[in-house]
């Protein structure tokens, strides 16, 4: 910069490559360009993955020929059209580094036994799978996808069972959404994330990515669009909302104008879900089950075909819900035939 030349992402992305703390400060300076319209705008956590595939070939050259195909044909296509329907989350970026770890995982892991991985049985599968943590079962993504063209055998990895959501008791619930509507006491970014947790069950992935943009009004009533559909808020909620809008930011927050209802520290970006959900449990708002209560309770009044859509939710999900709030839609269906 002193020489006269701003420097590109990809000037950038070298520095980073040197280590964490320059990668750190790499990072910030291009929030900060970027957000000054100095660099143009890309999605980081794309370009997260493009990197930690080129860092784990240099670690593991052997391994270019399978590892390179399966993310630029597989795992960054699929990232891709989910960053076009939302907004890319470090949730994306984790989801395909465990995909890459454990394809190296277990070609290292034959490669010790002295095998190939057209060389490998179920046998080897199932040893694997068995001696290790649940995080394994996502190699599933990439033997489907070396099955499917041709470099290696059909080899099954069962889908990994999950528990059923624990949730709160009704009482608890409804006293913790009270105090995120109206205690002052608390701050505002836990109150009004509070808020969206208990009574929409929304994933903290996509609270943090809310934009003064997703607020609005109808008829004069505010209103919050958490997918296509907009909805009536209680007067209490928006409030809030309306009030974290407004809030000044303090700090690095306040390097530039921005839109997100919970920026980050970095300029131009939102919050990290860490950070909000430690926050969140320090005042006794427990995440995963505030959030499996609230879905099970709309569940409860509200059929899959009406609650995917205002949620965001994809339908069969919102048939999950249903199911483990076990209500029977049946009568309402056969009346809106009938209707």
């Amino acid at each position: 910069m002193a020489s006269g030349r701003l420097p590109s992402h990809a000037d950038l992305d070298t520095i980073a490559a040197s280590g964490r703390g320059a990668a750190q400060c790499a990072d910030y300076l291009r929030a900060v360009l970027v957000s000054f319209g100095t660099l143009p705008v890309r999605d980081e956590y794309l370009a997260a993955i493009e990197r930690h595939l080129t860092r784990t070939l240099v670690r593991h050259p052997e391994y270019t020929e399978l590892l390179k195909p399966y993310v630029r044909w597989s795992v960054l296509p699929r990232a891709r059209r989910r960053a076009a329907r939302a907004a890319s989350t470090s949730g994306r970026a984790r989801w395909a580094y465990t995909r890459v770890n454990c394809a190296v995982a277990f070609l290292t892991h034959l490669a010790g036994l002295g095998l190939s991985l057209p060389e490998a049985t179920q046998q080897h599968v199932d040893q694997w799978l068995a001696e290790g943590p649940g995080t394994r079962y996502e190699l599933r993504d990439f033997l489907v996808w070396t099955a499917r063209h041709g470099h290696g055998r059909g080899l099954l990895v069962p889908h990994r069972g999950k528990a059923e959501p624990e949730g709160l008791d009704e009482d608890v619930h409804w006293d913790l959404l009270q105090r995120c509507l109206h205690d002052d006491m608390l701050p505002l970014d836990v109150r009004a994330a509070g808020a969206l947790l208990l009574l929409f069950g929304q994933h903290l992935t996509r609270i943090v990515t809310l934009t003064t943009g997703h607020l609005g009004t109808h008829d004069g009533h505010p209103t919050l669009r958490l997918d296509d559909t907009p909805m009536r808020l209680p007067h209490p909620l928006a409030t809030v909302l309306t009030r974290l809008a407004a809030e000044p930011k303090q700090g690095w927050k306040g390097n530039t104008r921005g839109t997100w209802l919970f920026p980050g520290v970095r300029p131009g970006t939102h919050q990290s879900t860490g950070p909000l959900a430690r926050a969140l449990a320090e005042h006794g708002i427990p995440v995963r089950p505030a959030r499996a209560t609230a879905l099970i309770q709309l569940a409860q009044d509200m059929p899959p075909a009406v609650l995917a859509p205002l949620l965001g939710l994809h339908v069969i999900t919102a048939l999950q819900w249903r199911r483990r709030a076990g209500t029977d839609w049946t009568a309402y269906l056969a009346a809106r035939i009938k209707r």
